[in-house]
């Protein structure tokens, strides 16, 4: 099992009230899909939660069990249909629900001519060279629209959301400045440090709040790096996405040596999909939003 969050250690918020706070989050309301059926197939959990955005429910998802657990809202129905792996779907599976749509990653998974052999398929880029994740969700989201006939709902969602991103860089106007340093753990050493390239990064340059992450980073937009990269950034508040690391780590010595750790600037926020599209970038403007204690 995950370890329980800490209460966030800079404003005082427990994880219940922190859940609480974040059930009438804007993407949770705007993202529900509608009844209708569609026998759309997709590989990507961001294309996933594009077309729920769009207020269509997706046939079938890659890994859709695990699609709860990272990205959260918006939800899937319980009807989904599991396509196995995302890097490596079950083909039979697949062949045999006869799509009329497949949604895919570009250079990720199986190549687009081999899924236009099943059906007509989208592949759409989101981390590439262009290192512009945010606006290649957007115009992906656009793109979805236009082949399922949702152009209206699109442009109202992105309408809604430019306005609640707005509303919150107004909120984040009040933030101490301290520089973010967004990390995930990958054991109890090991830790992802997301920053140029990265939808998260982008994010806070619309909200107007720094990133402490100055170093290289992959097209993915992030590094992977040891406790002593933390270490470097005294001056940075440290948010951990959940799940923490194993065991009791977080109350080690080792971990409470680190200098923001010692001064207190450090808060955890709920599973937010790292590598998603435009609803995970609205997800994450929320929680930071609670995480920093702006609302």
């Amino acid at each position: 099992m995950p370890r329980p969050a800490e209460p966030n250690r800079d404003h005082g918020l427990t994880r219940r009230q922190f859940a609480v706070a974040l059930a009438s989050v804007f993407v949770a309301a705007e993202a529900a899909a509608s009844p209708e059926a569609s026998r759309i197939a997709v590989l990507d959990w961001g294309w996933a939660e594009t077309l729920l955005a769009l207020r269509l429910q997706p046939m079938a998802v890659a890994e859709a069990p695990l699609y709860g657990d990272r990205v959260v809202v918006p939800a899937l129905s319980q009807e989904t249909i599991d396509l196995g792996l995302r890097s490596w779907p079950n083909m039979e599976l697949l062949r045999s629900l006869k799509p009329d749509l497949i949604l895919s990653q570009v250079g990720y998974g199986v190549s687009q001519a081999r899924l236009n052999e099943i059906a007509p398929t989208l592949a759409l880029p989101l981390y590439s060279a262009e290192r512009k994740p945010l606006a290649a969700a957007e115009r992906a989201l656009r793109e979805i629209a236009a082949k399922t006939g949702r152009e209206q709902v699109a442009t109202e969602y992105l309408q809604q959301s430019d306005a609640r991103l707005e509303t919150i860089a107004a909120e984040a106007k009040k933030y101490d400045g301290r520089p973010l340093l967004i990390i995930k753990f990958t054991d109890d050493r090991l830790v992802d440090i997301y920053g140029a390239g990265g939808l998260f990064d982008d994010v806070l340059k619309r909200l107007g709040i720094p990133n402490a992450w100055n170093g290289a980073t992959n097209n993915w937009g992030f590094a992977t790096a040891g406790l002593d990269a933390i270490a470097r950034y005294p001056e940075a508040r440290i948010i951990i996405i959940e799940p923490g690391p194993p065991g009791t780590f977080l109350q080690s010595a080792l971990w409470k040596s680190l200098p923001a750790v010692r001064n207190g600037h450090v808060a955890m926020i709920p599973p937010t999909w790292v590598f998603g599209a435009f609803p995970s970038a609205m997800r994450f403007a929320e929680v930071i939003r609670q995480g920093l204690g702006l609302a």
